[in-house]
């Protein structure tokens, strides 16, 4: 019995580790049955998205996604192993990046099965990830603008706030009972984390001995949140750089210590989408009940962090600028201490 299962992140939730660890033990777990396809150099299947949306020129397949999905069926449909594709972007948001999931599954309809499986994290730290990430390439929207539209809309940056929107897409295409959820905090405090999780779901043993280098490490890591908020504030309309993402690091390590847990919003704005989301999330286990019994999304808690965007202080600000300016002015020939 031939099947398939589309892992469509959501992004930040380890998805770039997950596609690294197949994309490395692609000959191991095949001969456990379990197939990742390597359709060009890049780990993550995202080309196969060129269908919907635009994808870089490095994500593009040398067949076109088209030509791919049917090579995949033609390869793997009549055969009893279990193909695993895996993109993040598969779980964007309409109107631009919105995959049409009843195409896709006619893509795959040659397949005996096709599951969906998604991981979710709690909406501000799917936010605060994102905008970090974000951050890497441009100038991201500052944290209250990012706000209005999950709260409004249900979409932020082009990706779903919202999870029973999504989900709502994924069951009509794909039927309840082939759509599996996990929560992001829950998988990384289970054994083996977010890679464990996932093996476990594929029927792996993650104390398989071939398979234990999977579990090591992890990809993508973001600097500390207020360190690239920070950065951003200073570097805008730019892209802070990585230099300067350090010396904010630096500075709030000096003014907070070095165990502080960032968040990029204020109280006000945690508790916002805290009160918003907690409700939406509660429909959302409520309907994976009856499929999924065991499936939990906690609420929302701030108990665990202790650096909020409003307890940045004038102190941090001078230390991190004065440094800033002293450097500017060295590399002119000026004597900043005359100054």
């Amino acid at each position: 019995m031939s099947k398939v299962i589309i892992h469509i992140g959501t992004h930040k939730t380890a998805t770039t580790t997950i596609q690294e660890r197949f994309w490395s033990f692609a000959p191991e777990i095949s001969d456990r049955g379990i197939v990742y396809p390597l359709l060009n150099h890049i780990p993550g299947h995202h080309g196969l998205t060129a269908l919907w949306s635009p994808v870089g020129d490095e994500f593009e397949l040398p067949q076109g996604a088209k030509a791919t999905f049917e090579q995949i069926c033609t390869d793997y449909a009549d055969s009893d192993f279990t193909v695993v594709l895996s993109s993040e972007e598969f779980s964007r948001a309409g109107p631009r990046g919105g995959v049409n999931y009843k195409e896709l599954r006619q893509h795959l309809e040659a397949f005996d099965e096709v599951q969906v499986v998604c991981v979710l994290r709690q909406q501000w730290s799917f936010m605060q990830s994102v905008y970090l990430e974000l951050s890497k390439s441009i100038s991201p929207p500052r944290p209250p603008v990012l706000l209005t539209p999950a709260l409004n809309h249900g979409v932020f940056a082009g990706l779903w706030a919202d999870y029973t929107m999504l989900l709502d897409r994924l069951e009509d295409a794909f039927g309840p009972e082939n759509v599996t959820l996990m929560e992001f905090d829950a998988c990384r405090k289970s054994e083996g984390g977010v890679m464990g999780s996932m093996l476990r779901f594929l029927g792996l043993n993650p104390e398989d001995e071939d398979l234990k280098p999977m579990m090591s490490g992890a990809s993508n890591v973001s600097p500390p949140a207020l360190a690239s908020w920070a950065g951003n504030i200073v570097s805008e309309p730019k892209a802070a750089p990585a230099w300067l993402l350090r010396r904010a690091e630096h500075y709030l390590q000096q003014e907070y210590g070095l165990k502080a847990k960032h968040c990029l919003f204020t109280r006000v704005e945690f508790d916002r989408l805290k009160e918003h989301f907690d409700p939406l999330n509660a429909e959302l286990v409520r309907r994976r009940k009856p499929y999924q019994p065991d499936f939990e999304f906690s609420p929302a808690s701030r108990e665990a962090l202790s650096l909020f965007r409003e307890d940045i202080g004038v102190t941090f600000w001078l230390h991190f600028c004065r440094n800033l300016a002293q450097e500017i002015l060295s590399l002119e020939g000026v004597d900043f201490a005359r100054k």
